[in-house]
């Protein structure tokens, strides 16, 4: 059994170094902490300071804030105090602190101190009633026997001897101590001279602090128009790619003073653009005389911007232009009431770029909106002055106005305010065309009649009369040379029709049923101007609309004056259509002087090329030309049938210029016809010699050999360009269809001569009976002379 070991003690040098570091650590922590709160709250003083006097928040905002200090101060505290403080210290960590900065004590401070703390586990571990060299009723050694013993005991003399050589400001780092002192001493030395100095602004942020609603007192005291509420951040809505001018004003009065310069800083939401630039100084303010000093800027608002106004001590932030369309207008349409005389029942018109309106129509111009819209103006351009505009309650984006019967132009400005505040950026401008009443129009044209009539004539007349919203009436207007006019009721009225065609003739031999008289007597000799005159149900003015047609002026002729004048027009038309049979005695001859022989061989004595063009003619002088390309020809192949080519398209051309002016010979002749009948001077004879033999056989030849010729001719050239040999019997073809249709207009001429003979012999008898009359008138006229001569003797 050993023996009972003395309990080891830690050296008093040792004990007493040790517990006065524990103290150092525990008050340099509390130093540290206690300067990291005041530059916490210094921060928070200034930082808040800065705030509130920048941006001025509402009470909740600041309290928020002053919350966010405490909150920081308290974690602060916890960090750098009560964590520090509450947490354990052992004696061999603050030992080993020393043997950092020491080591010349070879580890001898904390093997003492760890020594001391072994044995004392140790005997916390022994219970009560055991004696101090045994352990549960067995024998154990104590932490320390033997040769251990006295070494410990070694290094603790040493340790207590190098006690008084340790300085234990080596232990700390003073410079983060040093730093966060340096800052809390100069944010509290800078906060007391600010209370000093400014004790008014430092006892006004004491009221801020406290929640006060007071505004900070400023030299410079700004206001941007139309943002004059800033505790709500307003928002002004600006149209689209509008600019957007800014006016700022700067107080003169009550102690204010004007900044030399007010800066606009803005931003981009949407694409994180920002900007900044001075705004424009407007003149130069006078306290006394003016009350604020104006600065501009203009925006180009082309998305949503945020911006501050910076002048001085003051400051406008957050400030917002919200861009919105531009309202715009996307329908019109008109509710129109048309006057009487229209007959037309109300209706809805549609209207694109103009509107127009019948003269005396009232109606209701309904605008519709792209957006829903708050105020609308409409403004008449012609009359100056506004008229009434009405906002649908159901539809916000639709408004009317009612525009008062129409009597002349005018232009309407349309000013639109929508929901949004925006308003277009210059006016709509919705014209009004007054369209007026027509006058009736008659174009008509005279049938089957000449400039000369005989008295019992019947005039036809072709055409319409016509107006724009309806006929009442519509009659002949005559007048025999400078009579004034009478007017005679066309059988067929219009009863309303916009639209009158013309069926009726002016029969100069009809009579009154009652009298049996003519109802319009002329004699030979005398004019007869005659037109169709139309009335429509027009009532705004003082009378009616009457138009008509072009007066047609007629010389009245005895029925023998009137065939003399048909006799001359006959011999005209015979003369034209002498020169048309010339032409197509000379396309038949061109045929014949094509020889297909020559072509396939290259012997060619026939005409050249350039006679295509005056084949027509047949003249002598293009049968030189003719003979003298030939001899140039000589015998090549090549240009004997391009020449024989240019023959065939030449004809070609004649034939249907010819089939036209025959036609055109035709009519001339039935116009004859239908003015002998028209004139009642017509006879089955002489209607038999003019259509039977005249006009149905030109018609025959202009709407059937003609064209069958120019159809062999187009044969033949087809034929002809694939080879002369494939166009002999083509050629054969042409020669017997051209030879047809000159056969046909030999007969036509020859009747036409026969005619003419007829004429002559007509014209020489109607000489006679003149010469007879003039003889009669003669011999009466001598007798009158006669008994006139024995009644004065």
């Amino acid at each position: 059994m050993s023996a009972a070991a003395l309990p080891f003690e830690v050296p008093h040098p040792v004990a007493q170094k040790v517990a006065r570091l524990r103290r150092l650590v525990r008050l340099y922590s509390l130093a540290e902490g206690v300067a990291a709160l005041a530059i916490v709250a210094g921060l928070g003083f200034w930082l808040g300071l800065a705030i509130d006097w920048l941006f001025e928040p509402r009470p909740a905002l600041r309290a928020a804030m002053w919350g966010v200090v405490v909150a920081t101060g308290a974690f602060v505290a916890w960090r750098y105090i009560g964590r520090r403080l509450l947490a354990p210290l052992p004696d061999d960590s603050l030992a080993l602190l020393v043997e950092r900065q020491y080591p010349q004590l070879r580890e001898g401070l904390v093997t003492t101190v760890q020594a001391a703390r072994s044995w004392s586990d140790w005997e916390g571990e022994r219970p009560a009633n055991q004696a101090p060299g045994s352990l549960f009723g067995g024998s154990r050694e104590t932490p320390h026997d033997g040769a251990s013993r006295e070494l410990l005991t070694a290094a603790s003399r040493n340790a207590a001897a190098a006690m008084p050589e340790v300085a234990l400001r080596r232990v700390f780092d003073m410079r983060p101590l040093a730093r966060k002192g340096i800052a809390a001493i100069g944010l509290l030395a800078v906060t007391a001279v600010f209370a000093i100095a400014q004790r008014g602004a430092f006892d006004f942020y004491l009221e801020r602090l406290g929640l006060s609603e007071q505004l900070w007192p400023r030299r410079v005291q700004l206001t941007v128009v139309g943002f004059e509420n800033r505790e709500t951040s307003p928002v002004i809505n600006v149209a689209r790619d509008d600019d957007f001018p800014l006016s700022v004003l700067a107080s003169v009065t009550n102690g204010h003073v004007a900044p030399d310069e007010v800066e606009i800083r803005w931003r981009r939401p949407s694409d994180g653009g920002r900007g900044s630039g001075p705004m424009l100084k407007i003149g130069e303010a006078a306290p006394g005389r003016d009350d604020a000093q104006q600065y501009s800027y203009t925006f180009k608002v082309s998305s949503d911007l945020e911006f501050d106004v910076i002048g001085g001590d003051d400051r406008i932030r957050n400030l917002r232009l919200h861009a919105v369309e531009r309202p715009a207008i996307t329908r019109v349409w008109l509710e129109v009431d048309y006057p009487a005389y229209m007959r037309r029942e109300p209706r809805s018109i549609p209207v694109s770029g103009r509107a127009e309106l019948p003269e005396g129509a009232a109606a209701v111009c309904r605008i519709e909106a792209n957006k829903p819209l708050t105020a609308a103006t409409v403004r008449d351009s012609v009359e100056q002055s506004d008229l009434p505009a009405t906002i649908d309650a159901q539809s916000r984006d639709t408004f009317s106005f009612e525009i008062p019967a129409a009597a002349r132009d005018r232009v309407f400005a349309i000013s639109l305010r929508d929901a949004d505040g925006v308003e277009n950026r210059d006016p709509f401008r919705l014209p009004l065309s007054v369209t007026p009443d027509q006058t009736p129009e008659a174009s008509v044209q005279l049938r089957g009649i000449g400039a000369a009539i005989t008295p019992q004539a019947r005039i036809p007349l072709a055409g319409s009369v016509t107006d724009d919203y309806g006929l009442e009436e519509a009659w002949f207007d005559y007048a025999i040379d400078d009579a004034p006019s009478s007017r005679r009721p066309l059988r067929t009225q219009p009863d309303g029709a916009t639209n009158l065609a013309m069926t009726e003739s002016f029969d100069l031999a009809e009579s009154d049923p009652a009298t049996k008289q003519p109802l319009v007597a002329v004699q030979p000799g005398q004019k007869l101007s005659l037109s169709i005159k139309g009335r429509d149900a027009y009532d705004l003015g003082d009378e009616p609309h009457i138009g008509g047609s072009q007066r047609f002026v007629l010389d009245v002729v005895t029925p023998s004056e009137l065939r003399a004048i048909l006799e001359k027009r006959e011999l005209g038309l015979r003369q034209r259509f002498q020169a048309i049979y010339e032409k197509m005695v000379g396309v038949r001859e061109l045929l014949d002087r094509i020889d297909l022989a020559a072509a396939g061989s290259g012997a060619d004595d026939t005409a050249g090329a350039a006679e295509a063009a005056a084949a027509p003619s047949a003249s002598d002088a293009s049968e030189a030309s003719a003979e003298n390309e030939s001899e140039r020809d000589g015998d090549d192949p090549a240009r004997v049938r391009q020449r024989d080519l240019s023959r065939v398209g030449g004809a070609r051309q004649s034939a249907t210029q010819l089939a036209f002016e025959t036609a055109g010979i035709a009519g001339g002749f039935d116009e004859i016809v239908a003015e002998l009948i028209n004139n009642r001077v017509d006879t089955e004879e002489l209607k038999e010699r003019l259509e039977r033999g005249i006009s149905e056989p030109l018609k025959e030849i202009s709407g059937e050999l003609l064209p069958e010729f120019e159809t062999r001719l187009e044969s033949l050239e087809q034929a002809y360009q694939a080879g002369p040999a494939e166009a002999a019997e083509p050629l054969a073809a042409a020669k017997a269809a051209a030879q047809s249709a000159e056969d046909a207009m030999k007969a036509v001429l020859d009747r036409m001569l026969e005619l003419e003979e007829y004429n002559e012999l007509v014209e020489l008898l109607r000489g006679i009976v003149k010469d007879q009359e003039q003889l009669k008138e003669r011999t009466q006229q001598e007798q009158r002379d006669k008994l006139k001569g024995l009644l004065e003797d």
